[in-house]
């Protein structure tokens, strides 16, 4: 089962925590609402984004390890704001969870948006991209049904929304060395993906990664994946799964 915070941290000092790079990865082109979302927190967001990266090319493992060493070398930036370029984010999910995060408690904490191994169907299964550890290296599970509103601490997730401390890498480099954290690994049905390895390996050096499940984005594939997608699916699933009497 996973574990639940019923009641929410306090917030920590603002003062104490340092500042914010955002980063995304494209190929070339972004969603339109991607932008709209993105200018629109930058306006208006309390939290301290101070500036943005963004890294350009088609293989998204590079992409995301040559930002993880950007930020990590070459600025003094305290953390990084992890956006999928198909990602809508608001100030208010941003604020959300800038206001849990803690450098030595919770120096990793994802917010929540919805996927599917489906996306050529017409109508497709959603689950949260937040994940529990099976015995099986090749093998995830999805935390589903998904508690409403709390902070949960989780085995792996997306980095379409992530905000993590600098000491993640610090800490996963004394651990590991100076590997690749974002390498895809396996074929098939022991395929890996690039954010799923580098979870193992930050869960390997002891780091912990959280999940705001109050912090819901909407993620643009062929339609909207948000929450109330989410709900009416399995809402109307249970309701017709349930045996006739």
């Amino acid at each position: 089962m996973t574990k639940t915070t019923k009641k929410k941290p306090a917030p920590v000092k603002q003062q104490s925590k340092g500042n914010i790079i955002l980063c995304w990865c494209d190929g070339g082109m972004v969603d339109g609402k991607f932008a709209e979302g993105l200018v629109y927190t930058l306006l208006t967001t309390t939290s301290p984004i101070k500036s943005a990266m963004r890294v350009q090319g088609n293989q998204i493992g590079r992409q995301r390890q040559n930002a993880f060493e950007y930020w990590y070398d070459k600025t003094d930036f305290e953390w990084i704001l992890w956006v999928d370029s198909d990602i809508e984010i608001t100030k208010e999910v941003i604020e959300a969870l800038w206001d849990v995060a803690d450098p030595v408690e919770r120096p990793c904490v994802s917010g929540i948006y919805f996927i599917s191994k489906e996306n050529e169907q017409s109508v497709m299964t959603p689950f949260p991209a937040v994940f529990q550890w099976t015995d099986d290296p090749h093998s995830i599970q999805y935390i589903h049904p998904l508690p409403k509103d709390s902070l949960i601490k989780v085995g792996a997730a997306g980095f379409g929304l992530l905000l993590m401390h600098r000491s993640v890498a610090k800490r996963m480099i004394e651990k590991h060395g100076r590997i690749p954290f974002f390498n895809e690994t396996g074929v098939g049905q022991s395929f890996v993906s690039e954010d799923i390895n580098f979870f193992r390996l930050m869960w390997e050096a002891d780091v912990p990664l959280f999940a705001h499940t109050g912090a819901l984005v909407k993620h643009y594939k062929r339609f909207a994946y948000d929450v109330g997608f989410y709900k009416l699916f399995w809402d109307n699933y249970e309701t017709h799964s349930k045996p006739q009497t």
